[in-house]
């Protein structure tokens, strides 16, 4: 089991056994964030040197999110929008193009409030699956599934509107399958980190 799921599996872990639903009613929540993303393995070159890879690239994202919330426990569904381009980044070379990569992704998550001050502001340990489609312009549609996992933080601005931060991780099939990328290149799972910055409406 990878770090993501394992991070996700935990705060559903943490929430059932440690009493922390409150006997509160259920507050709605809904966001909208921006993201930019960077991504490593995907296909590394296994040749002799240092070899490059080839790997998504200046992806830009928009997720919306709707979520509910027990206490300090939270269950949510995001649908996230992104296009990337893709590039090849190998000793002596670094060629890209634009706009190669489509993706539709659901985010179905937990999180846990690990910090809440007298203020409003929360801090939050968040952890899920990611099942998404990603469409290659030279290839067509494919699933790309994986796991993901970070924090995320809420600062209120007026009474129900926060400004929300998140930092994350996540780990995914490569978008890449065999045949598809030069022989001296092999298929690695694709790592994902982002940073995200949104509107969060709700309690």
């Amino acid at each position: 089991m990878n770090m993501p799921w394992r991070a996700g599996v935990m705060v559903v872990m943490i929430a059932l056994s440690g009493g922390l639903f409150r006997s509160t009613s259920a507050q709605w929540g809904i966001s909208l964030d921006v993201q930019r993303s960077a991504y490593g393995g995907t296909a590394k070159d296994t040749s002799a040197g240092p070899g490059g890879s080839l790997r998504p690239a200046r992806s830009r994202a928009l997720t919306l999110r709707l979520e509910r919330r027990w206490g300090r426990v939270a269950a949510g569904l995001g649908v996230r929008l992104a296009r990337a381009d893709v590039v090849l980044d190998a000793t002596g070379v670094f060629a890209g193009l634009s706009h190669e990569f489509e993706s539709v992704e659901f985010l179905p998550e937990v999180s846990l409030q690990i910090v809440h001050t007298r203020r409003g502001a929360a801090l939050d340990l968040y952890g899920g699956p990611i099942i998404g489609r990603w469409t290659f312009e030279q290839f067509g549609g494919r699933a790309v599934p994986g796991g993901t996992a970070g924090l995320r933080g809420n600062f209120p601005i007026l009474d129900r509107l926060a400004l929300s931060l998140r930092i994350g991780g996540s780990l995914l099939r490569s978008v890449f399958r065999e045949g598809e990328v030069p022989a001296e290149m092999a298929i690695r799972p694709m790592r994902r980190s982002e940073i995200a910055v949104g509107l969060r409406y709700g309690r």
